[in-house]
This record gives C-alpha cells, structure tokens and sequence, in this order.
C-alpha cells in the first residue's frame, strides 16, 4: 500500500513537525509494510501544482495534518485529489480532530478523520483499513449512511522520535521544532492543549539526543513546542543545562532555543541557569494574555501577576537572550479601557516584542463550545478571529488591528525605540494612546520605511518638540538599516555635517552612518559594520561635537 503523508506549512521557513511524526509511527508501530513518503508544501504555494504532486505519487491513502492556518487550502487540495483518483482521504490535527462528524457531513470527498495522538493510532488506522475499522481508537467514518465514531484511547509512553533520516534531508536549514512533553498543565478557556492529553514528559535522554541531533542540522532555531516548558522546573533546568554545557562544543554556536514559558511558576533555579546562558541562544515566550485578574479568573487562567510582571522584569535584566510576550485582545470581561491598561502594563515592560494578538474560537476550546459563558461573534471561517464581544464593539476591535499594525512596525520591528522612549517617557503619551491613534491614522496602509517615518514625524510634531523629535526618528532610522533614505522632512543641510562625518570615516570606520543632534549640542553615530543587537538594531553612540571639532 502505498501511503502519502502531507502538511502545508505557513511559510517555507518552518519545518513542521507532525508528518514526520506520523511516519515514525507507521515505522514502529504497523504490522504490516507500507510504502510511505512525506510531501510538505506552503499554504502560499500553488495547490494545483501540489495536488499534483501526491497524484504522482499513485497513493492509496493521502493523509493531511490541518490547522487553522491550512485548512481551507488542505481541503482544497483534498477535493482535486479526490475528483482525479480514487484515493482514501484521512484528516487529523485540531482542525479536524475536535469537529471529525461536522467534517465528514460538510465534504463528502474526505474519507475518514483521525483523533488522539497520530503516532499510535495512523498506523493502527492502516492495519486495519480493509478490515474492522472499529479497532481503531479515535476513527471517524461513515458506514452504511451513518457516521460512526470510535473513541480515543490515551497513551502514557514516548512517541517514537520524529527525526528520521529523511526530516535531515528535508530541513535545508529551515527552523525546526522539538517536543519533549505533551499536554498541559493549565485549562485555558481559549486553548486546546489542555484538552489534548494529560501531561506528560518524554524520556529526557532521548530528547538530549534530539537536541544534538537538531542543533548540528544546519538550522539556526529550535523551538520547543512544549506548551508550558517550564511546568517540570527540575526537567527544565535539566534541559537547560545540558543546552548551556554543550554550547559551542556538540551545539554549534549561534543556534537559538525557543521555549514558551509560564513567567509567574519560574523557580529561582530557572532564572539563574537563564541568567548565565551564553548571548542569543535562547528566545522566550511568555504569554500573559491579561493584566485583569476578573478576566483571567473567568477564562481560568491562574497567574500570579505580580510575579509574573517582577520576572519578566528580572529576565529582561539579563540582557542575554530575546524575551517576547503576549497579550489577547476579545477575552471574557475586558473592555478596551481594561484592555489599554494591560496593553500599558505589558509595554512598560520593555521586552523585544510585545505581540498584540486577538482571540480565536477554537473548535474544541471552551469558549467556542460555551456559548452563554463565553458570548461573542466570530468569523465563520478560519482562524476564526472574535469580531465582537459584549464588552469590545466590532468598531473597537478594528481599531486595535490598526493599533497592532502600528506596534508591529514601531516597537517590535525595532526600528523606532528613540522614538517611542521620547515620546511615552518624556513626552508623556500613555504607549497605547501612541499606537492606538498613530495606527489608525495610517490605517494599515503599506509604505517604504522612509514614507511611514515622515508620517511618524507629522503626526505627533505638534505635540510636542519638533527639533527633539526630528532627532529622535533620525537617530532610529540610522540604527535601522544602511540603505533606508531619509525623508526630506527630517533633513537640515548643513555643511558641518561633511567635516563631522569625515572625522569619524577617517578615524574610527568607514562603514559609521552620522546625524549632528542640534537639541544636545552632540552627534549620534552608528557603526553600520558592526553585529545588531537583540530588538536587530545596530548599536549607536553619543559623543560631544565640540569635542570633535576641536580635534
């Protein structure tokens, strides 16, 4: 039999993780021998050409791995297949698994669906495929008009690993992810993965040997997906350790750990392997999704607050690694001037990126399935985003995706951080308030970098100094990039800017990028052949043009 295993992934650069699991099931676990590929693709691809591509194939079973970020091209591909072989169809992931009979109702070309963990139950599934289809735990499938649904079965051992020889030779550098636990310890009312399964820990040497194995494949992040990493803070700092003893020997240097964390449960212990980790080989994502404890109690998110805003603040300290926290806008109880404050909280924290997401109605999370608890309207189609609750108006939350376009471009990409340190700590505008009012006046629109800096400029110079303002988006742009134009509204001509500059081309680097800041009577100078820092903004300094002058 032969048998393709298929996933469309968001871009080319990340390498999914949920085929090749499936293949190293059917390896350890079927009783009987299959021809068996994997055939990965992007959502932004051609979906005829890939069509094609399992088609060529001849396979007798096509399996798909769907998500809210692939499932509608993923059906779109399985209707082609379908109209051009006789091909069995079988779907699993969360985007099938939580709504299989709904699934099978809706498009009559998808054969079966698969829950549970597809490890175990995709080769159970092929054994038994032309016998009783009843053995299988977690099948969903039609017979004789009916659609008939067997339920899962829960597993307590290691899945077999994912890395097979071919995962190498398909990752070509992309990032990669590992996972060393399944489940969670939380029961977020937004959230699957505390419905998945119980959690549970992989055996740790098999998972050091992964880490090896990955970090020494050419790709330059590894991201534990892992939804709570450090729920287990002895095995965290296990894993921790044995990445920060091995770096730069058996882990090449460079290579970047993701981890998503819980920041109120971190031990002391955890913070102090963190604090001493080598520069840039860990990224950590912490979701906070609320400062309002209401709001959290209702969505039954348990977060020490206090805690966790103190951590944050400790590890940002550190300076040695990329912190990225997150906030949801839509949850339960929080209105906008709720959400601003949160919005306010998060940003005073200064972390290199604050994402600024909107709630999804999951199928299978109880905030879909909960309707009176959770009353809110949402795009019938994936990702299935809130447009409304009765707390956020549909006009409310348009304007915050104009306030997350803007955060986006200002704060996370790095790009205007003088910028914004002026305008909310010496200015005084509130961090949501520059966003918020920023964004909306572009409304999203698309423009080069020097055009959106003009308009940064235009917008808030009549609140405050023109002069300290025109300095401060001048002295970003410089960290920004070599090649960004510099618009003409925050050009002065000045001929002593050629003897300025020629003092520091001739005696400190040729690749130096200057700007002569009048408000302080100094030059900002930036070394453009230098290594960017972790918000990836070249490094400048302040130096006293009287000084230079002199000399």
């Amino acid at each position: 039999m032969k048998v393709v295993i298929a996933c469309l992934n968001s871009k080319y650069v990340h390498a999914s993780l949920s085929p090749w699991c499936l293949l190293a099931g059917v390896r350890e676990f079927a009783k009987n021998e299959y021809e068996t590929v994997v055939t990965e693709g992007t959502i932004n691809g051609d979906i005829e050409a890939f069509a094609e591509k399992i088609l060529k194939e001849k396979p007798d079973v096509a399996a798909f791995s769907c998500y809210i970020w692939n499932v509608t091209k993923t059906l779109e591909i399985c209707s082609i297949i379908k109209r051009k072989s006789d091909c069995r169809i079988v779907l699993g992931g969360p985007e099938a698994a939580y709504r299989p009979k709904d699934i099978l109702e809706k498009y009559e070309f998808i054969n079966f669906v698969l829950s549970g963990e597809g490890e175990w139950t995709f080769p159970d599934f092929l054994d038994n495929l032309n016998g009783d289809l009843s053995l299988v735990a977690g099948l969903t499938f039609r017979k004789d008009g009916e659609i008939i649904t067997i339920p899962e079965k829960e597993y307590s051992e290691t899945p077999p690993s994912p890395f097979v020889e071919e995962f190498f030779e398909n990752l070509g550098g992309r990032i990669s992810y590992i996972e060393t636990a399944r489940g969670c310890p939380y029961r977020c009312a937004f959230c699957l993965s505390g419905r998945c399964s119980p959690l549970r820990f992989f055996d740790i040497d098999r998972v050091k040997k992964d880490i090896i194995r990955l970090s020494q494949s050419g790709t330059q992040t590894v991201k534990f997906i892992d939804r709570t990493f450090n729920a287990n803070a002895k095995r965290a700092d296990e894993i921790l350790l044995f990445i920060k003893e091995n770096y730069g020997k058996e882990i090449p240097q460079g290579v970047c750990f993701h981890f998503e964390i819980a920041g109120d449960i971190l031990k002391e212990s955890t913070l102090e392997i963190l604090s001493s980790m080598p520069y840039g080989a860990v990224q950590l994502e912490i979701g906070m999704q609320s400062f309002n404890e209401e709001t959290l109690r209702l969505i039954n998110r348990k977060t020490d607050t206090k805690k966790l805003t103190e951590n944050i603040i400790r590890l940002i300290s550190f300076k040695n690694m990329h912190i990225h926290i997150d906030l949801i806008a839509g949850l339960t109880g929080e209105d906008l001037e709720s959400f601003k404050n949160s919005f306010n909280i998060g940003y005073s924290l200064k972390a290199q990126m604050l994402q600024m997401g909107f709630l999804k109605l999951l199928h299978g999370a109880d905030m879909r399935e909960n309707k009176e608890k959770y009353p809110c309207t949402f795009s019938p189609e994936p990702p299935y985003e809130v447009t409304s609750t009765p707390w956020l108006s549909a006009e409310e939350i348009k304007m915050l995706k104009s306030c997350e376009d803007a955060l986006d471009r200002l704060y996370n990409s790095g790009r205007f951080l003088f910028t914004l340190d002026y305008l909310t700590d010496e200015v005084g505008i509130s961090p949501f308030d520059v966003f918020n009012d920023f964004g909306n006046s572009v409304n999203g629109n698309k423009m080069r970098l020097s055009d959106y800096a003009g308009k940064l400029y235009n917008f808030f110079c009549d609140k405050c100094d023109r002069e300290v303002l025109r300095e401060k988006i001048l002295c970003d742009l410089l960290c920004c990039s070599s090649s960004v134009q510099i618009p003409d509204v925050l050009k002065v001509k000045d001929p002593l800017y050629k003897k300025v500059k020629k003092h520091f081309t001739e005696n400190v680097d040729k690749n130096i990028k200057i700007a002569i800041l009048y408000s302080s009577n100094q030059v900002f100078a930036v070394n453009q052949s230098k290594e960017k820092n972790l918000h990836n903004r070249y490094e400048g300094f302040f130096c006293d043009i009287d000084e230079i002058l002199i000399r």
